[in-house]
């Protein structure tokens, strides 16, 4: 879902113009979550926001094959969300896209702003989702299977929007980069939504003190 810079071409004048508009978007985004943060989370929070980056930044080199070739990789958004909160997992997942592009060319700085948008900010924000469809619910079920639905929306919204964003780059625009990338994200997000329940699930069983994100779902602190 990383976009690189070789998809923006500055000639475009709408191409261009998109990648500027997200920049201003995600760093509009990023402040508030940093704001929300800091009211939020004890100062405890830093060093579980690198150790979770460097989780993440881990678990993304790690691709499943998917069909026809192609693969994917966890994306981390959703398992952010439930383990930091949404504020906080904006930021770690904005700190590993940032590690991608400085030091991996995995995404591009002038596409910076629209990494951060569809895999960080849909990613983080899918916190909601899970609160949405879990409706005060205390059964590990639901929480289970809203987890897996917040996680596989996330990667089709990434999409999504991931295929609006590049469609100046093609020549048959949306009607070609829509049906590609929601098929085979589609695919992504199963695999997305698997692993993800199953992190959550598994330290939900082990660890529940560490999951400020389940806190928060459940009530015990403020949003």
């Amino acid at each position: 879902m990383h976009i690189s810079d070789g998809l923006i071409n500055p000639q475009n004048p709408a191409n261009l113009a998109t990648a500027v508009i997200m920049w201003l978007v995600s760093i509009a985004f990023l402040a508030w979550s940093w704001k929300k943060a800091k009211s939020t989370y004890s100062s405890s929070i830093t060093a579980l926001l690198a150790i979770s980056s460097a989780f993440v930044f881990a678990a993304q080199i790690l691709n499943f094959p998917i069909a026809f070739g192609t693969s994917g990789h966890l994306v981390g958004g959703t398992f952010l969300a439930v383990l930091l909160g949404p504020y906080a997992a904006i930021l770690s997942m904005t700190i590993v896209l940032l590690m991608q592009a400085f030091f991996f060319a995995d995404g591009g700085i002038v596409a910076f702003g629209m990494n951060v948008f569809n895999m960080a900010i849909i990613g983080g924000l899918s916190f909601f989702l899970i609160k949405l469809f879990m409706r005060k619910s205390d059964s590990k079920s639901r929480f289970a299977a809203s987890v897996f639905a917040a996680s596989f929306l996330s990667v089709i919204l990434g999409a999504f929007v991931t295929s609006l964003e590049i469609a100046p780059a093609f020549a048959g625009g949306v009607a070609v980069t829509v049906p590609s990338m929601l098929f085979y994200h589609a695919l992504i997000g199963l695999g997305e939504g698997a692993i993800t329940t199953a992190l959550v699930t598994s330290l939900q069983r082990l660890q529940p003190t560490v999951m400020n994100g389940l806190a928060l779902l459940k009530g015990r602190g403020k949003l």
